[in-house]
């Protein structure tokens, strides 16, 4: 029961990621909202992460209709990327959850595509790894790896910024504004976050090792 309802989380998952894409590029957005203009909008790393969780969805999906039992290897290289996935979308609704929103109180961080990308696929796929899913479990050690597109993307961001310039708003480079205090602050927060998000992929992982149903408690 629990492989089929997780299978019915994945498709939902993928489908969710595809209306937040469709509606990221078809939305009138209002100013007073975190996002760009189209395809401007995978400069984010919540689109990026949302992507990609989706992905992972749906090779998880494929994978548990076709029902490939004897390759364990598969199997765990799906449940490390779902784990780096749901680590990624997790940190994403944690900042805007309890950070973003009690500062700033911007409705439009749950409108439009923001809806889809900070609310439903990350508490979907939430949901989905601690609670639903079967088959293996990965070793702690694992979880380092999710700080690696955290790890990226905050080098990407940095390395643009030297190379163009911070800018001006609306067209600045730094559109996290985590170079307003200098640039020791704003590599300090990076370090914070990626810190932060082991920390996230760790209690993912401890969930997960507690409602897990291994491949050996189904076949007793």
């Amino acid at each position: 029961m629990k492989k089929k309802i997780e299978i019915i989380f994945n498709i939902l998952i993928v489908i969710f990621v595809v209306v937040g894409l469709v509606v990221m590029f078809t939305y009138n957005s209002d100013g007073n909202e975190l996002v760009s203009h189209g395809i401007e909008n995978f400069k984010y790393f919540t689109v990026l992460s949302n992507v990609f969780c989706g992905i992972v969805a749906l090779v998880q999906m494929i994978y548990d209709i076709i029902n490939i039992k004897k390759h364990r290897e598969y199997k765990e290289i799906i449940k490390i990327l779902k784990l780096i996935a749901t680590t990624d979308v997790a940190l994403t609704f944690c900042t805007v959850a309890f950070f973003l929103w009690p500062i700033y109180k911007m409705a439009g961080m749950y409108q439009g595509s923001n809806f889809f990308f900070h609310l439903i696929v990350p508490l979907l796929a939430i949901i989905d790894f601690c609670l639903l899913d079967e088959g293996i479990k990965i070793p702690f050690k694992i979880t380092i790896l999710s700080m690696i597109p955290s790890i990226i993307y905050g080098a990407a961001y940095i390395t643009n910024i030297l190379i163009n310039g911070i800018g001006e708003w609306p067209d600045s480079n730094d559109w996290y504004g985590y170079l307003n205090w200098g640039y020791p602050v704003g590599v300090l927060i990076f370090a914070v976050t990626t810190v932060m998000t082991w920390i996230m992929a760790a209690i993912l992982w401890k969930l997960n090792n507690r409602f897990i149903t291994t491949d050996k408690e189904l076949n007793d």
